[in-house]
């Protein structure tokens, strides 16, 4: 999550001033993930989503992370782009 911010979303600009932990495959795929998270979230504020999607990406986002902090913490991020 704390990458995902410090970037603004941006896997392009963490491969450039990210440290080598950050520029992992493994971390570039999870950057995808935050991102697409994030927009689907804002499907579910906006209330543009059926109510089957939204317990979709609530299994999701629960799947993904543990941590109610941090699960609070991505509902209230918005999206960059």
């Amino acid at each position: 999550m704390e990458s995902y911010l410090k970037v603004g979303g941006d896997v392009d600009h963490l491969q450039r001033m990210g440290t080598p932990e950050e520029k992992t495959l493994e971390n570039q795929k999870i950057m995808g993930v935050m991102d697409e998270l994030i927009y689907e979230l804002k499907l579910l504020k906006g209330k543009l989503a059926s109510t089957e999607y939204v317990k979709e990406i609530e299994f999701k986002l629960k799947n993904l992370c543990t941590d109610e902090a941090v699960i609070t913490k991505i509902k209230n991020s918005k999206p960059f782009r």
